[in-house]
């Protein structure tokens, strides 16, 4: 059980185009595309959550084994972090 509150950060704004969700970063003027999985967690962290709300939400939304997502979810708030997309509140 992780009890760490995500929140994504003020740095990255984004819009939808077409399948996918593209952002910039304000400051840096780096941009990135996120897949239908990490725009859901992108747009979950708008308020702070616990990754296992993170991924109580994913499994509700996809089909995807609950080991699988963890390791998934563990994976991609890490390269959020790095990337100042979110960060532990």
């Amino acid at each position: 059980m992780t009890e760490t509150l995500w929140q994504r950060t003020d740095e990255w704004v984004g819009t939808e185009v077409e399948d996918s969700f593209v952002m910039i970063n304000l400051e840096t003027g780096t941009y990135l595309t996120l897949n239908p999985t990490a725009n859901a967690v992108w747009d979950m962290l708008e308020t702070p959550q616990t990754q296992d709300a993170v991924e109580a939400s994913l499994l509700e939304q996809f089909d995807v084994p609950a080991a699988d997502c963890t390791t998934a979810v563990t994976t991609l708030l890490a390269k959020m972090q790095a990337m100042k997309l979110a960060a532990p509140v």
